[in-house]
Protein backbone atom coordinates (compact mmCIF):
# COMPACT_ATOMS: atom_id res chain seq x y z
CA UNK A 1 0.00 0.00 0.00
CA UNK A 2 1.26 3.46 -0.85
CA UNK A 3 -0.40 6.56 0.56
CA UNK A 4 0.55 9.94 -0.83
CA UNK A 5 -0.80 13.11 0.76
CA UNK A 6 -0.30 16.50 -0.80
CA UNK A 7 -1.63 19.95 -0.11
CA UNK A 8 -0.91 23.67 -0.19
CA UNK A 9 0.12 26.31 2.24
CA UNK A 10 0.53 30.04 2.41
CA UNK A 11 3.90 31.70 2.90
CA UNK A 12 5.52 34.62 4.66
CA UNK A 13 9.16 35.70 4.45
CA UNK A 14 11.21 37.82 6.78
CA UNK A 15 14.87 38.74 6.88
CA UNK A 16 17.66 37.17 8.87
CA UNK A 17 20.91 38.79 9.95
CA UNK A 18 23.90 37.34 8.12
CA UNK A 19 26.03 38.37 11.08
CA UNK A 20 24.25 35.65 13.03
CA UNK A 21 24.45 33.20 10.13
CA UNK A 22 28.21 33.78 9.87
CA UNK A 23 28.58 31.97 13.20
CA UNK A 24 27.76 28.75 11.34
CA UNK A 25 30.55 26.90 9.60
CA UNK A 26 28.78 25.76 6.44
CA UNK A 27 27.58 27.96 3.59
CA UNK A 28 23.91 28.60 4.16
CA UNK A 29 20.90 28.53 1.93
CA UNK A 30 17.92 30.29 3.50
CA UNK A 31 14.19 29.74 3.48
CA UNK A 32 11.63 30.03 6.20
CA UNK A 33 9.67 27.05 7.42
CA UNK A 34 6.14 28.11 6.60
CA UNK A 35 2.79 26.37 6.85
CA UNK A 36 0.92 23.25 5.40
CA UNK A 37 -3.15 21.08 4.16
CA UNK A 38 -5.20 18.08 3.17
CA UNK A 39 -5.10 16.71 -0.19
CA UNK A 40 -5.22 13.68 -2.40
CA UNK A 41 -4.97 10.11 -1.16
CA UNK A 42 -4.05 7.22 -3.42
CA UNK A 43 -4.75 3.59 -2.49
CA UNK A 44 -5.58 4.43 1.11
CA UNK A 45 -7.02 1.59 3.15
CA UNK A 46 -9.47 3.82 4.97
CA UNK A 47 -11.51 6.70 3.55
CA UNK A 48 -10.79 10.35 4.46
CA UNK A 49 -12.69 11.55 7.50
CA UNK A 50 -13.58 14.86 5.89
CA UNK A 51 -12.57 17.42 3.30
CA UNK A 52 -9.82 18.85 5.53
CA UNK A 53 -7.97 15.65 6.47
CA UNK A 54 -6.61 12.36 5.19
CA UNK A 55 -5.51 9.32 7.17
CA UNK A 56 -4.02 5.92 6.48
CA UNK A 57 -3.28 2.72 8.35
CA UNK A 58 -1.70 -0.61 7.45
CA UNK A 59 0.35 -3.63 8.50
CA UNK A 60 3.51 -5.20 7.06
CA UNK A 61 5.82 -7.98 8.23
CA UNK A 62 9.61 -7.54 8.32
CA UNK A 63 11.81 -10.60 8.93
CA UNK A 64 14.46 -9.51 11.41
CA UNK A 65 18.14 -9.93 10.59
CA UNK A 66 20.85 -11.39 12.82
CA UNK A 67 18.44 -13.68 14.66
CA UNK A 68 16.22 -10.75 15.64
CA UNK A 69 12.61 -11.84 16.14
CA UNK A 70 10.24 -11.38 13.23
CA UNK A 71 8.57 -8.00 13.53
CA UNK A 72 5.18 -6.86 12.39
CA UNK A 73 4.86 -3.22 11.38
CA UNK A 74 1.59 -1.48 12.21
CA UNK A 75 1.31 2.04 10.86
CA UNK A 76 -1.00 4.98 11.42
CA UNK A 77 -0.82 8.31 9.59
CA UNK A 78 -2.68 11.57 9.42
CA UNK A 79 -2.34 15.05 7.92
CA UNK A 80 -4.55 17.97 8.96
CA UNK A 81 -4.82 21.37 7.34
CA UNK A 82 -5.60 23.11 10.61
CA UNK A 83 -6.22 26.86 10.43
CA UNK A 84 -4.26 27.33 7.23
CA UNK A 85 -6.06 28.05 4.00
CA UNK A 86 -4.12 25.27 2.27
CA UNK A 87 -1.68 22.44 3.02
CA UNK A 88 1.89 22.01 1.82
CA UNK A 89 2.63 18.86 3.83
CA UNK A 90 3.02 15.58 1.96
CA UNK A 91 3.66 12.05 3.19
CA UNK A 92 4.16 8.52 1.93
CA UNK A 93 3.42 5.24 3.69
CA UNK A 94 4.87 2.48 1.49
CA UNK A 95 4.32 -0.70 3.49
CA UNK A 96 5.49 -3.23 0.87
CA UNK A 97 8.87 -1.49 0.70
CA UNK A 98 8.78 -0.45 4.39
CA UNK A 99 9.57 3.15 3.45
CA UNK A 100 8.03 6.21 5.11
CA UNK A 101 8.45 9.89 4.23
CA UNK A 102 7.09 13.12 5.73
CA UNK A 103 7.74 16.42 3.93
CA UNK A 104 6.82 20.01 4.81
CA UNK A 105 6.88 22.27 1.76
CA UNK A 106 7.75 25.95 1.73
CA UNK A 107 8.27 28.69 -0.79
CA UNK A 108 4.88 30.33 -1.10
CA UNK A 109 1.46 29.40 -2.36
CA UNK A 110 1.56 26.36 -4.63
CA UNK A 111 5.36 26.14 -4.77
CA UNK A 112 5.72 24.51 -1.37
CA UNK A 113 3.16 21.92 -2.34
CA UNK A 114 5.08 21.19 -5.52
CA UNK A 115 8.34 20.75 -3.59
CA UNK A 116 6.92 18.42 -0.94
CA UNK A 117 5.06 16.41 -3.56
CA UNK A 118 8.26 16.03 -5.57
CA UNK A 119 10.06 14.81 -2.44
CA UNK A 120 7.54 12.07 -1.66
CA UNK A 121 7.57 10.93 -5.28
CA UNK A 122 11.32 11.06 -5.98
CA UNK A 123 12.69 9.60 -2.73
CA UNK A 124 10.76 6.28 -2.82
CA UNK A 125 11.44 5.82 -6.52
CA UNK A 126 15.17 6.44 -6.12
CA UNK A 127 15.46 4.24 -3.02
CA UNK A 128 13.66 1.34 -4.67
CA UNK A 129 15.83 1.57 -7.79
CA UNK A 130 19.05 1.56 -5.78
CA UNK A 131 17.97 -1.31 -3.55
CA UNK A 132 17.01 -3.28 -6.65
CA UNK A 133 20.63 -2.81 -7.79
CA UNK A 134 21.84 -4.29 -4.48
CA UNK A 135 23.16 -0.99 -3.19
CA UNK A 136 23.44 -0.78 0.63
CA UNK A 137 20.37 0.77 2.24
CA UNK A 138 22.22 3.74 3.71
CA UNK A 139 23.78 4.61 0.36
CA UNK A 140 20.45 4.19 -1.40
CA UNK A 141 18.87 6.65 1.02
CA UNK A 142 21.71 9.16 0.63
CA UNK A 143 21.39 8.97 -3.13
CA UNK A 144 17.63 9.46 -2.98
CA UNK A 145 17.91 12.59 -0.83
CA UNK A 146 20.56 14.06 -3.14
CA UNK A 147 18.49 13.22 -6.20
CA UNK A 148 15.39 14.86 -4.71
CA UNK A 149 17.41 17.93 -3.77
CA UNK A 150 18.90 18.33 -7.25
CA UNK A 151 15.54 18.00 -9.00
CA UNK A 152 13.80 20.42 -6.61
CA UNK A 153 16.63 22.96 -7.06
CA UNK A 154 16.25 22.63 -10.83
CA UNK A 155 12.48 23.03 -10.65
CA UNK A 156 12.82 26.14 -8.48
CA UNK A 157 15.29 28.02 -10.66
CA UNK A 158 12.52 29.94 -12.35
CA UNK A 159 11.40 31.40 -9.00
CA UNK A 160 12.39 34.94 -7.95
CA UNK A 161 15.31 35.25 -5.53
CA UNK A 162 14.06 34.83 -1.97
CA UNK A 163 11.04 32.84 -3.16
CA UNK A 164 12.74 29.61 -4.12
CA UNK A 165 10.71 26.56 -3.27
CA UNK A 166 11.94 23.90 -0.91
CA UNK A 167 10.80 21.28 1.53
CA UNK A 168 11.85 19.50 4.65
CA UNK A 169 11.99 15.71 4.55
CA UNK A 170 12.35 13.00 7.16
CA UNK A 171 12.64 9.43 5.89
CA UNK A 172 12.61 6.01 7.55
CA UNK A 173 13.54 2.84 5.68
CA UNK A 174 13.45 -0.61 7.26
CA UNK A 175 15.77 -3.03 5.49
CA UNK A 176 17.47 -6.25 6.58
CA UNK A 177 16.54 -5.85 10.21
CA UNK A 178 17.61 -2.23 10.61
CA UNK A 179 15.83 1.11 10.29
CA UNK A 180 17.68 3.90 8.48
CA UNK A 181 16.76 7.52 9.25
CA UNK A 182 17.63 10.58 7.21
CA UNK A 183 16.35 14.15 7.37
CA UNK A 184 16.81 17.68 6.10
CA UNK A 185 15.04 20.67 7.62
CA UNK A 186 13.07 20.57 10.86
CA UNK A 187 10.72 17.64 10.40
CA UNK A 188 11.72 15.11 13.05
CA UNK A 189 12.00 11.42 13.84
CA UNK A 190 11.51 10.18 17.41
CA UNK A 191 12.12 6.66 18.72
CA UNK A 192 10.07 5.74 21.80
CA UNK A 193 11.48 2.64 23.49
CA UNK A 194 9.99 1.75 26.85
CA UNK A 195 10.02 4.95 28.90
CA UNK A 196 12.82 6.52 26.86
CA UNK A 197 12.30 9.10 24.13
CA UNK A 198 15.10 9.61 21.61
CA UNK A 199 15.09 12.39 19.02
CA UNK A 200 16.87 10.76 16.09
CA UNK A 201 17.22 13.88 13.94
CA UNK A 202 18.69 17.35 14.36
CA UNK A 203 16.78 20.45 13.25
CA UNK A 204 18.62 22.25 10.46
CA UNK A 205 17.44 25.63 11.72
CA UNK A 206 19.47 28.74 12.50
CA UNK A 207 18.28 28.60 16.12
CA UNK A 208 19.57 25.04 16.53
CA UNK A 209 22.88 26.04 14.95
CA UNK A 210 23.15 28.85 17.50
CA UNK A 211 22.49 26.32 20.27
CA UNK A 212 25.36 24.24 18.91
CA UNK A 213 27.69 27.25 19.07
CA UNK A 214 26.57 28.11 22.61
CA UNK A 215 25.01 31.41 21.52
CA UNK A 216 21.54 30.25 22.61
CA UNK A 217 20.27 27.83 25.23
CA UNK A 218 17.76 25.18 24.19
CA UNK A 219 15.03 27.05 26.04
CA UNK A 220 15.91 30.32 24.31
CA UNK A 221 15.91 28.55 20.95
CA UNK A 222 12.30 27.45 21.47
CA UNK A 223 11.19 31.09 21.34
CA UNK A 224 13.80 32.43 18.96
CA UNK A 225 12.65 34.16 15.74
CA UNK A 226 15.21 31.95 14.01
CA UNK A 227 13.56 28.72 15.12
CA UNK A 228 11.91 28.25 11.73
CA UNK A 229 14.65 29.70 9.54
CA UNK A 230 16.26 26.74 7.80
CA UNK A 231 19.79 26.54 6.45
CA UNK A 232 19.48 22.98 5.10
CA UNK A 233 16.49 21.53 3.25
CA UNK A 234 15.61 19.87 -0.03
CA UNK A 235 15.88 22.62 -2.62
CA UNK A 236 19.08 24.13 -1.18
CA UNK A 237 21.78 24.51 -3.83
CA UNK A 238 24.67 24.32 -1.33
CA UNK A 239 24.08 21.23 0.79
CA UNK A 240 27.75 20.22 0.55
CA UNK A 241 27.19 16.66 1.73
CA UNK A 242 24.95 17.70 4.60
CA UNK A 243 22.70 14.66 4.31
CA UNK A 244 23.38 11.91 6.84
CA UNK A 245 21.87 8.49 7.51
CA UNK A 246 21.59 7.03 11.01
CA UNK A 247 20.60 3.36 11.51
CA UNK A 248 19.11 1.64 14.53
CA UNK A 249 17.96 -1.91 15.21
CA UNK A 250 14.25 -2.01 16.08
CA UNK A 251 13.00 -3.95 19.07
CA UNK A 252 9.52 -5.29 19.83
CA UNK A 253 7.46 -2.52 21.38
CA UNK A 254 9.32 0.33 19.69
CA UNK A 255 7.36 3.25 18.29
CA UNK A 256 8.79 5.52 15.61
CA UNK A 257 7.21 8.92 14.98
CA UNK A 258 7.89 11.01 11.87
CA UNK A 259 6.32 14.46 12.09
CA UNK A 260 6.35 18.02 10.82
CA UNK A 261 7.03 20.94 13.11
CA UNK A 262 3.33 21.76 13.12
CA UNK A 263 3.06 18.77 15.46
CA UNK A 264 6.39 18.68 17.27
CA UNK A 265 6.19 22.33 18.36
CA UNK A 266 3.02 21.55 20.32
CA UNK A 267 3.65 18.20 21.98
CA UNK A 268 5.99 17.40 24.85
CA UNK A 269 8.45 14.63 25.56
CA UNK A 270 6.00 13.37 28.17
CA UNK A 271 3.31 13.12 25.49
CA UNK A 272 5.65 10.88 23.53
CA UNK A 273 6.67 8.83 26.56
CA UNK A 274 3.15 7.90 27.65
CA UNK A 275 1.54 7.77 24.23
CA UNK A 276 2.22 4.12 23.34
CA UNK A 277 0.71 3.00 26.65
CA UNK A 278 -2.40 5.16 26.31
CA UNK A 279 -2.81 4.47 22.59
CA UNK A 280 -1.48 1.01 21.64
CA UNK A 281 -3.02 1.34 18.17
CA UNK A 282 -0.73 3.58 16.07
CA UNK A 283 -3.64 5.14 14.18
CA UNK A 284 -5.33 6.14 17.44
CA UNK A 285 -2.09 7.65 18.69
CA UNK A 286 -1.31 9.69 15.60
CA UNK A 287 -4.92 10.94 15.53
CA UNK A 288 -4.48 12.02 19.15
CA UNK A 289 -1.16 13.76 18.50
CA UNK A 290 -2.50 15.67 15.50
CA UNK A 291 -5.59 16.79 17.40
CA UNK A 292 -3.53 17.76 20.46
CA UNK A 293 -1.27 19.96 18.33
CA UNK A 294 -4.31 21.66 16.83
CA UNK A 295 -5.96 22.08 20.23
CA UNK A 296 -2.75 23.60 21.59
CA UNK A 297 -2.83 26.33 18.97
CA UNK A 298 -0.74 25.07 16.07
CA UNK A 299 -0.95 27.66 13.30
CA UNK A 300 0.59 25.24 10.83
CA UNK A 301 -0.51 22.12 9.04
CA UNK A 302 0.06 19.03 11.17
CA UNK A 303 1.30 15.71 9.79
CA UNK A 304 2.59 12.54 11.42
CA UNK A 305 3.30 8.86 10.82
CA UNK A 306 3.50 6.39 13.72
CA UNK A 307 5.19 3.03 13.09
CA UNK A 308 4.79 0.30 15.70
CA UNK A 309 7.27 -2.59 15.74
CA UNK A 310 5.69 -5.68 17.28
CA UNK A 311 6.41 -9.37 17.52
CA UNK A 312 4.58 -11.57 15.07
Amino acid sequence: MVIIETGRKASALWGVSFQILSMMGDPVCLLLALAKSPAITYNAQIPPEGPMERTGVGVAVEPGANRMPDLVLRVGSRSAQGVRSNNEDSFVVDLPQRLFVVADGMGGQERGEVASTMAVEIIPRAVHARLASNEPADQALLYAMKEANALIVEAGQSQPEGRRMGTTAVVALQHNGQVFISSLGDSRAYLIRGHDVHQLTVDHSVAQALVATGALTREEARFSPYQHVLHKFLGCSELNGATEVHPFTPEPGDRLLLATDGMTNHISEEDLRIGPTLFPNPQDWVDHLVQKALDHGSRDNVTGIVIAFEER
